[in-house]
Formats: C-alpha cells, sequence, structure tokens
C-alpha cells in the first residue's frame, strides 16, 4: 500500500522569467543610452535596426520583439553599441523554451439509479390478467389481416404492325463537318518551390523549408539568397520591408514595411 502521493511537478513559465529578466536589461539599456545623449534613430541607421525594435527593447515588450535566440543576440549587439559587456548581460536572458502540457479528457460517469417497488401480490394478478387478455387480441388481429391475395400478372399483348411500302426517294445526308475545339495550354505546373531573397536593408531572418528549420541569422544589405523546397516555405523576418521576395520567377515583391516583424509562408500549388 501507497501511503504517501509524490508531489505534482512544478511548471515553469518561462515566457513570464524572460519578461522579468528583460524588464532589468531594459533599464540598464535605456540609461546608457540616455548618459551617452544618443537619439534612437541615429543608433537604428548605424545597427541597421529598426526603432520600433530598439524601443521595444528600452520598454521591455516582448510582443514586438523575435523569437528568443534572435532577441538575445539584439541585446548583445545594442549592449555593445553602448559599450557595455554585451556577452555579459545578453546571458540574463535565457532563452528555455515553455514544456508542451497536454491534457487528457477523462469522463467519469457517476450515474446511480435505485428502483424500489412494493407491490402487492393481489395487484400482479390483475396486471397479468390485462395483459394476457390484450396479448389474445391482438394476435388474433395480426391472423386476420396476413391474408394474401395472389395478383395475376396480365400477358404481354403483342402489337401486330403493318409494314408500310418502301417509297423510292433519294435520301440525301449532308456532309457533318466535325468541328475540333482548340484546347487552351495550361502553362506546366512547377515542380519544385524556388525562393530567393534579395536584402536591401540588414534584416534577421529564420527559414523553414518543408518542416524543417535551415538558417537562422542576420543577412545584411547586399546579399542574395535562395532556398528551394517541395511543397513550403516559411519567412520569418524582423524588418520585412528590408527583404524583396521572388517566388518561381514572378513579380519580385517586398515582403512588408520596413521594421515590420513578418511570418510569411509560401505554398507549392496544389495539381490539378
Amino acid at each position: 500500500m501507497k501511503f504517501f502521493k509524490k508531489s505534482k511537478e512544478e511548471i515553469i513559465d518561462y515566457d513570464e522569467i524572460r519578461q522579468q529578466q528583460l524588464e532589468l536589461i531594459s533599464v540598464e539599456l535605456k540609461q546608457a543610452r540616455i548618459d551617452k545623449n544618443l537619439d534612437k534613430n541615429v543608433i537604428s541607421s548605424q545597427l541597421h535596426t529598426p526603432v520600433n525594435i530598439i524601443n521595444a527593447l528600452e520598454s521591455a515588450d516582448l510582443q514586438q520583439l523575435p523569437e528568443p535566440f534572435f532577441t538575445k543576440q539584439l541585446i548583445k549587439k545594442y549592449a555593445n553599441f553602448l559599450k557595455l559587456d554585451g556577452e555579459d548581460i545578453s546571458n540574463k536572458f535565457t532563452l528555455e523554451l515553455n514544456p508542451k502540457i497536454y491534457y487528457k479528457k477523462s469522463f467519469s460517469p457517476s450515474f446511480s439509479f435505485k428502483f424500489n417497488f412494493n407491490i402487492k401480490p393481489q395487484y400482479l394478478y390483475f396486471f397479468y390478467f390485462i395483459l394476457l387478455f390484450f396479448s389474445i387480441r391482438n394476435l388474433s388481429n395480426i391472423l386476420e389481416s396476413s391474408q394474401f391475395s395472389q395478383i395475376k400478372i396480365p400477358q404481354k399483348q403483342v402489337m401486330e404492325t403493318q409494314i408500310l411500302p418502301k417509297k423510292n426517294h433519294p435520301i440525301t445526308n449532308p456532309e457533318v463537318i466535325p468541328i475540333v475545339e482548340k484546347k487552351e495550354e495550361k502553362p506546366p505546373q512547377p515542380t519544385e518551390l524556388i525562393v530567393k531573397v534579395t536584402v536591401k536593408e540588414d534584416s534577421w531572418v529564420k527559414i523553414i523549408v518543408d518542416g524543417k528549420p535551415v538558417f537562422e541569422g542576420i543577412l545584411t544589405k547586399g546579399l542574395e539568397k535562395q532556398w528551394n523546397g517541395k511543397q513550403k516555405v516559411i519567412i520569418r523576418a524582423g524588418n520585412a520591408g528590408g527583404l524583396v521576395v521572388t517566388v518561381n520567377d514572378e513579380k519580385p515583391k517586398e515582403l512588408g514595411k520596413s521594421g515590420q516583424v513578418t511570418n510569411a509562408t509560401f505554398e507549392l500549388p496544389m495539381r490539378s
């Protein structure tokens, strides 16, 4: 017999821990910038980092920041620019992820019905005779209505048809010219997804091809990259306006606005 139950494991919320850590880091970063009398726009142009990202770092706004891995890199980069120890400050920001919790649905029906009838024997005999009477009556009705009538199927009458004399009239059949419809030739569907990225401004990105991460880092201005996939390519960018994307030789398009954090998905069209 077990007299002691194991205590439930405590679930740690790393998102909440990161929020608390970032609040302490943001105070240190903001104070260092104010002490050096630096303007955010100047810092943004020199670091190639959007102003809204700098504001998010100084206000500890995790919602406006990318994934923890990239956020840690931004903290280190910003701290080094402010002549602080970027390595030491960024190490105060944890990268642990919250564990996935699965809930099992359990059904424990607890219905119990108890019937307690106390009927005297004389009433039981009375109900028994009534039931027997109606059973015999219903049985007789069923036997009376179970007569089957034979249905005669009439024979098919053969209709005599008179054969009309053939008249010698020449029958001319007009020539039928078949009309051949031209089928519209559909352009061949691509069998591979080709995504080309041209970098106009520095931006951190994460590339996922067919469900597998293939690149994480910061792309600098002037670079051109290409990723090929069989089904899907996902681009997560911290500066969407700095990236121009071309999919399967289509018209190049900017991924978004400057400084915008974007998650774009490109899929190969289904074959018809």
